[in-house]
Order: structure tokens, then sequence, then C-alpha cells
């Protein structure tokens, strides 16, 4: 997350007044200083590549550690080379004793953790620039600033912690209340499909005693009408006559003339033998 921040750099660029002029004799430190001049002059005017001419500067012999921080403001003014700068302003840290530019230079140190949102370095750096100078108001400012800006980041995480956890636990409890649906829901078609099926046992089990049922009413349904119409044929068949007293009935009569062929036949037989004999017989009717 982005903050606005409010800054109150050192907008100063160091200038060689107030340090002792090195005898132009020395044509090291003449090129070296010329290039700090014209550092100068560029940054003011806004003008890129200040920070090149400052590099150049650095190898003068007592104005090393001017050039080391005026190159450090230059490449604070890019806004992408913060490391950069954090390196030039350390050394012009080590590079001299004087307590203004060591406590300015630990306050640009920590505008450029600032402005890359490193809160607890940012405080260290300028509770390093009060040691040195305890009257820095500008890093005393920061500083206050840069506890603030902590505080609310912490907040701020803290809070997204908790929306995170609690996001987890509503999806955990989402979960587990779909899980526990989809149970029931299981169990539920699992107790309606045996319920089914019961069901339809009974119906089979009903089905065949219906069956079965028909089957012996249509068994005892097919003996009435045997009976029935055994009944119906013994009373359409006609009645046998009656037998008129000295007659003689037709199965009498039938089984005299039963008899009676059968002596015809006995007779004939009898015929028969005879006349193979050669004999001349008389047969006398039984009747």
């Amino acid at each position: 997350m982005k903050f606005f921040i409010k800054l109150r750099k050192i907008g100063r660029v160091v200038t060689f007044l107030g340090f002792p002029l090195i005898a132009l004799a020395q044509g090291g430190d003449y090129a070296a200083k010329e290039s700090i001049i014209e550092g100068i002059d560029q940054f003011e005017r806004g003008e890129t590549g200040a920070d090149s001419l400052f590099a150049q500067g650095e190898s003068h012999s007592t104005l090393a550690a001017v050039a080391s921080y005026n190159r450090g403001r230059a490449l604070m003014e890019s806004g992408d080379k913060g490391q950069e700068a954090r390196q030039a302003f350390q050394k012009s840290i080590k590079g001299n004793d004087d307590a203004q530019m060591q406590s300015d230079a630990w306050h640009n140190i920590g505008n450029t953790l600032l402005m890359e949102q490193d809160f607890e370095e940012a405080i260290e750096a300028y509770k390093s620039a009060l040691r040195v100078n305890p009257q820095n108001e500008a890093a005393r400012y920061n500083l206050s600033h840069a506890l603030r800006m902590l505080n609310e980041q912490q907040e701020q995480n803290e809070q997204e912690q908790n929306e995170q956890e609690q996001n987890e636990q509503d999806q955990n409890e989402q979960d587990q209340n779909e899980q526990e649906q989809n149970e029931n829901e299981q169990n539920e078609n699992e107790g309606e499909q045996e319920q089914e099926q019961e069901q339809q046992g009974e119906d089979e089990q009903s089905e065949g005693d219906q069956g079965d049922d028909e089957q012996e009413q249509q068994g005892e349904d097919g003996q009435n009408e045997g009976e029935e119409g055994q009944q119906e044929q013994e009373q359409e068949q006609p009645a046998a006559p009656e037998q008129i007293e000295g007659q003689i009935s037709k199965e009498d009569m039938e089984r005299i003339l039963e008899s009676l062929e059968r002596g015809e036949e006995e007779v004939q037989a009898k015929l028969m033998r005879a006349k193979s004999q050669g004999k001349k017989k008389k047969i006398e009717k039984d009747w």
C-alpha cells in the first residue's frame, strides 16, 4: 500500500563556504574541485548528471566527504536510486568529523528508507541523526512521522491478518456446512431408496397374494361350474322308462338273445364234428 509521505529534506547542497581553499597548484584536487563546482551548478538548475560530477569530486584530498554528501543528494532526486544514495551518505559520514553534515547525512538516509516504506530502518536512521545532533528538528519531525506510519502499517497488517483468518474460518464453516448438507441429502436419498424398495416388495407381495387368491377363486369357480354343469347334465338326461309288470325288460331280452346265440353256436359246432366223423346223429335242441 502506498503512503503520501511529507518529507522535510535538507535542501541545501554543501558548497565550499567555510572550507579552506586548497592551493590550485595541486593538479588532481583542482580538477576534482572543478567537478564539484560544476555539479553544484547543475543540481541547482535541476539538470541531470550532477551525481557523476560529484563522483569525480570525491577524489579531492579534503573535500571528498562534501562531494559524497552532494552525490547522495543528487541521487535522491532520481527517486529510484535510494541504495546508491545511502552508500554515498555513509561514505560522507565516515570521511569527516562535521556533526552537522553527519546528522544531515543520517537524516537523508532515513528519508530514502521512508520513501521505500521501510519504516523500522528509517526510524533507526532518524535516531542516529538526533544522536549526532539533537538540534536537528527535521530529523525529529520525520522520526515522529515514521513512527506513525509504522503503527498504521502494523494495524493494517493485523487487520488484514484478522480478515484473512476470518475468511478462512468462514470458508471452513461453509465447507463443513456444505459437507453436512450433502451427507444429509445422501442419507435422505438412501432412506427414500430403501423405502421405495420396501414399498416395491410389499406391492409385489400384494400382487402375488392377489394372484393366488384369484387363482384359488378361479379354481373354486371352475369347480362350481363343473358341479353345476354335471347337475344340469343329470337334469337334462332322459329318465329310463319304467318297466311294466309282466313285460320282459330290454336288458333281459338282450341276455336271452346272447344265450340263444351261444347255444346255436354250440349246436353248429357239434354238427361240424359229426360230419367230420361220417356219422349221422340226431341232435336235439335243448329248447
